[in-house]
């Protein structure tokens, strides 16, 4: 009786505040996460155990850990075989664009030999690619070493951030830029660096050549060899593309990813935390995508399929749901709630889900205030299958012929 009076009991002091919400005597709202609501839809009861201590038992939630564990390697995976596709791409066509730079030179030095081009123009014209090849290494430098990206408000993709969605794509789980491969005040190198950086060798080898080439024949046969051989460098980039772009889809199709649109975040344990200061809701979703313009959390949930979702689990996508609106100021359509790896929910939210949100949060912070917390059911199978059945004051008899 000892145990099971302190579950009923007070958690801690507060009071019920002006917009329904409970404070603390600061003034603060209580706080609560958004696996706890999923824990007191479940059972109030069940709940309250797990704030005072009393671990989730059971083969059934180590599997459901190491299933989280292993959807967010998966998607680590997928955006690193991602950056690793797009980068690749890139690399491949600025070495292409080399190419068809020592193709012209080919060309070049082929009608000079015979005649059709001036020589002296020809030297003109390596003169100048020369100079703005200059220009573009000192702009190059220029915007290596000023943080002119501070200065005009301005992200790694030249685009302003207008709002709260933007700060929140840029601060959710580490799905790093791959270019970016310095920052800080003085020093960022990032893709418009990179892209004058190259434009600038570029130009200065097909100056260079235009300018001092003596032996037009010899010239003509070397660039055309050295064509060939960054020919097949660049389709070594091309190959590696194509093998990052299969593993991709590799990913998509072992964890069903395919159908969640453009994954932005994983919990990997150390992501943002999302907080709303006026609920005291807070958590951390399994996964945030983006479908259009919305940003849409994802929660994995492990064990059998149900034909619809369990009401815990939907109120607790929808607590994820209210935090990223409350964070971003743009509510999203719905949220995704996945059984396994092919069974995916949508979970639409609106104003009536978040009122229903709303009561429940401010029927735990009373809970937590004045105590009480109880079983609700009078299910023996949701019993029995509960992970804090074993030390539960409220557990029914489950005969043992069940």
């Amino acid at each position: 009786m000892g145990a099971s009076s302190d579950l009923r009991g007070p958690l801690k002091e507060g009071a019920e505040g002006s917009n329904g919400f409970w404070v603390d005597s600061e003034g603060q709202t209580l706080k609560i996460s958004a696996s706890d609501v999923e824990r007191y839809v479940y059972c109030p009861m069940s709940w309250r155990m797990s704030v005072e201590g009393f671990r989730a038992q059971g083969e059934e939630v180590q599997r459901g850990i190491e299933e989280h564990q292993k959807m967010h390697q998966m998607i680590v995976e997928k955006i690193e075989a991602q950056n690793a596709f797009t980068r690749n791409i890139v690399i491949w066509s600025w070495w292409f664009a080399v190419v068809l730079t020592l193709a012209a030179d080919t060309a070049a030095f082929y009608f000079v030999q015979d005649g059709l081009i001036d020589s002296q123009l020809a030297k003109m014209i390596g003169q100048f690619l020369v100079l703005l090849a200059l220009v573009w290494l000192i702009l190059a430098i220029v915007l290596l070493i000023l943080p002119w990206r501070q200065w005009l408000g301005w992200n790694e993709e030249l685009i302003p951030a207008p709002n709260g969605l933007a700060d929140l794509e840029n601060n959710l789980h580490p799905l790093e830029n791959t270019w970016k491969l310095g920052e800080g005040e003085w020093f960022t190198f990032g893709r418009p660096e990179a892209l004058i950086l190259f434009s600038a060798i570029a130009l200065s080898l097909h100056g260079v050549a235009l300018t001092f080439a003596q032996n037009r024949s010899l010239a003509t046969f070397l660039v055309l060899v050295l064509a060939l051989i960054w020919t097949m460098l660049a389709t070594t980039r091309l190959q590696a593309a194509l093998s990052a772009d299969k593993r991709v889809k590799e990913k998509d199709k072992e964890g069903g990813l395919d159908e969640l649109g453009d994954i932005r975040y994983s919990d990997g344990g150390d992501a943002i935390l999302l907080e709303d200061l006026i609920s005291g809701l807070r958590g951390r979703p399994d996964q945030i995508t983006k479908i259009g313009e919305d940003l849409i959390p994802v929660e994995l949930k492990t064990g059998k399929v149900p034909k619809k979702p369990h009401k815990s689990h939907r109120f607790q996508i929808l607590a994820y749901l209210h935090l990223i609106e409350s964070f971003t100021g743009s509510p999203p359509p719905f949220g995704f709630l996945r059984y396994g790896s092919e069974t995916v929910y949508s979970i639409e939210w609106n104003q009536k889900e978040r009122d229903s949100l709303f009561a429940v949060i401010q029927e735990m912070q009373k809970v937590s205030v004045e105590g009480g917390a109880k079983r609700d059911h009078d299910r023996p199978g949701k019993c029995e299958s509960c992970s804090r059945r074993q030390d539960c004051p409220d557990r029914l008899f489950i005969p043992a012929s069940q």
